[in-house]
């Protein structure tokens, strides 16, 4: 279930909002790409100067904005 969650809604998250966020700097690995090469903390440096992130990393990094969403409207 968890990997679900962090599989579906955490990575298609990661790749809407971070573009958004980082203004273009960070993208999120393509389901379907095979690269290789991500460094300890789950980027890499993409051809045209930006960054790369693991689609892993990506799925915790939305998991992560949802639940700091979640704590926001709580305490609101």
């Amino acid at each position: 279930m968890m990997d679900i969650i962090v599989g579906v809604l955490g990575y298609t998250t990661a790749r809407l909002v971070l573009p958004i966020i980082t203004l273009g700097k960070v993208r999120v690995q393509p389901i379907s790409s095979s690269e290789r090469g991500f460094n300890w903390l789950g980027f890499k440096r993409a051809r045209d100067g930006s960054l790369m992130c693991h689609m892993d990393l990506a799925g915790m990094i939305g998991v992560c904005l949802w639940l700091f969403t979640a704590v926001v409207v709580a305490t609101a």
